[in-house]
């Protein structure tokens, strides 16, 4: 039998960064055990990095999703699955709606920052474009993986009546509703809520620096990742743009900041996006601060040419 080529893939870099990641989240989960809790200074310090690396902990599992992480496709999907439960959503739901992003990427359900002609008041539309923008992708695939667990029974109706207006909503529950994956998503399911419920236990009186651990998680992911495709032109999915960072902080987010490059070559790991980025002779669009601020301007009118349901 004829095995696949190896890819060039920087699997050592990709174990390492995974096991000092665990390392640091589980070490935080129990900080007050480790009695990494006895100064207000420290416990700032770790809620700085514990955002920052909770973007390097995404960007990695992001790696899983696209098969980056190893040429082992069982490797990278476990490392998946329990990087995820670290992160505190199921596998499952993150790597479907990853993929749903790349398929449906600026078409209806998948731009947030446009106003929708949907019959749903203005302010409304701005109230949900905001609690998305700060914590949208965090809470929606905790929610997903709490409302995905249940008994299909319930589920199913419940996401068709609810969740299933769009094609991308309809695609990604038709995808994750298959029996294997609901299976596997329930297990990660009780490990999540078996991780963070000791860590919150073991917390003691210190339990508000793990919620504020997954608030800021919530908030660095959301902001950053609507930044890559606010305001860009629509009905197109490699549709997004290159934002800059110093050299120190696009390491840090595993160079997820050549996200148009990205889009276009999803299969590049992310040690070699730079490289592509230079040899697709492509640019860089404007600063990924100065982007992150611009969606705070809010929503946008929707172009007249879009295409609508």
């Amino acid at each position: 039998m004829i095995s696949a080529p190896r890819r060039n893939l920087p699997e050592k870099k990709n174990r390492i960064v995974a096991f000092l990641l665990s390392s640091f989240f589980l070490s935080l989960y129990f900080g007050n055990e480790l009695g990494l809790f006895q100064s207000s200074w420290f416990i700032g310090v770790l809620l700085f990095f514990s955002t920052i690396l909770s973007y390097t902990l995404w960007a990695l599992i992001h790696e899983c999703v696209h098969g980056n992480f190893s040429n082992s496709r069982d490797e990278s999907h476990l490392t998946g699955r329990i990087l995820c439960i670290i992160f505190g959503t199921p596998y499952q739901v993150a790597k479907t709606a990853h993929l749903m992003h790349h398929k449906f990427n600026r078409k209806e359900g998948d731009r947030i920052e446009f106003l929708e002609q949907n019959g749903t008041p203005v302010f409304i539309q701005k109230f949900f474009y905001y609690l998305k923008l700060l914590q949208g992708t965090y809470i929606l695939e905790v929610a997903g993986g709490f409302l995905l667990s249940l008994p299909l029974s319930f589920s199913i109706p419940f996401a068709e009546k609810y969740f299933s207006r769009l094609p991308v909503q309809r695609a990604f529950f038709k995808q994750i509703q298959k029996p294997e994956i609901i299976r596997e998503l329930r297990i990660d399911c009780l490990w999540i809520f078996f991780l963070f419920g000791i860590a919150f236990f073991f917390s003691g009186s210190f339990f508000w620096i793990l919620g504020m651990i997954l608030i800021f998680r919530g908030f660095i992911v959301s902001v950053l990742d609507h930044s890559y495709h606010y305001g860009k032109e629509i009905d197109d999915s490699y549709s997004s743009y290159n934002l800059s960072v110093p050299k120190v902080i696009s390491f840090l987010f595993l160079n997820f900041n050549y996200h148009r490059v990205h889009h276009f070559f999803p299969g590049c790991p992310w040690n070699r996006l730079p490289d592509q980025f230079t040899k697709s002779k492509d640019r860089m669009d404007l600063s990924l601060f100065r982007q992150t601020l611009n969606q705070f301007q809010g929503l946008l009118p929707l172009p007249e040419n879009s295409k609508t349901l």
